[in-house]
Formats: C-alpha cells, sequence, structure tokens
C-alpha cells in the first residue's frame, strides 16, 4: 500500500468511527456525515417495511429524522471496523447497547454495514441485521398502540 492509499483509509476510517459514535438523538451529527448523493439500504429488512433504500440528501434526512423518532439509546457496542483492499470500503461489525428501544420495546441487535466512503463523506450504507428482532419489537410495539414512523 502506498503512503497516499494508507493516508485515505486512515482518513475514511475516521469518517466510519465518527458516523458510528454519532448520536442519534441529535440528527444533525449522523446527517452531517453523509454525501450529498449518499445512498442507504436496507437487503434484509422485513418485506412489511414501507421503505428500504433512501437515495440522495433530501431521502437521507428525512429516514435520519425518523429513525431519532422511533429509536432510543441507538448507542453500537463491540464495534469492529474491517479494512477492504479498496481504501474507501469497510464493513462493519455491531451491536446495540442493552438501553436500545424501537418503538419503546428492547432492540437487542446486532449489525454487518458494508460502508464506503468518498470525498470525506458516506456515500452508501448497507445495513444487515436480524429482520425478526426488528419485526418482534415493531409487533409488541403496535400490540400497546405505538407504531412506526413513515419514513
Amino acid at each position: 500500500m502506498t503512503g497516499g492509499d494508507a493516508a485515505l483509509r486512515a482518513g475514511n476510517r475516521a469518517v466510519v468511527e465518527a458516523f458510528f459514535t454519532s448520536n442519534l438523538g441529535n440528527p444533525a451529527e449522523r446527517i452531517a456525515l453523509w454525501h450529498p448523493n449518499g445512498v442507504k439500504e436496507l437487503p434484509f429488512a422485513p418485506s412489511e417495511l414501507p421503505k428500504t433504500r433512501w437515495e440522495g440528501r433530501d431521502d437521507i434526512v428525512a429516514n435520519t429524522h425518523a429513525n431519532a423518532g422511533m429509536f432510543e439509546n441507538v448507542v453500537h457496542t463491540d464495534l469492529v471496523i474491517h479494512d477492504c483492499v479498496d481504501p474507501g470500503l469497510f464493513f462493519v461489525t455491531s451491536r446495540m447497547v442493552d438501553e436500545a428501544r424501537f418503538l419503546g420495546e428492547p432492540y437487542p441487535q446486532s449489525f454487518v454495514h458494508l460502508i464506503r466512503v468518498q470525498d470525506g463523506a458516506v456515500i452508501l450504507q448497507q445495513e444487515f441485521f436480524n429482520s425478526e428482532v426488528l419485526a418482534g419489537a415493531e409487533r409488541a410495539a403496535r400490540a400497546k398502540g405505538r407504531t412506526p414512523l413513515e419514513s
């Protein structure tokens, strides 16, 4: 690896670290890390979700704000960032802290993320997770009269 690639990878890795340590309770923190042409995808999301792909700034902003209204204590722990050959591409594994909630229900979720950084910002986030954990939390919340926001 050349010195330029190492420096690029280090800068991109810092963006990934900031992305996962940003506070969803303050959506502007996460939004600031997105590329204007960013794309977020949930490839294995439950089929009941109204949307599984957000493309461009307006979609990303709407999704981030909607998530801030549905999720509480969204703190990634056991974060491991795996470098790829491409200095802008990373696999990230994490899980939610025990206090994480979705619509007030426990959300003991684990994740694998594919993150691409371009021009110092996240241009792609593919989020893979256990769909049954999300569906179970949503069912429990609906049974108590709480429903997700549309995003």
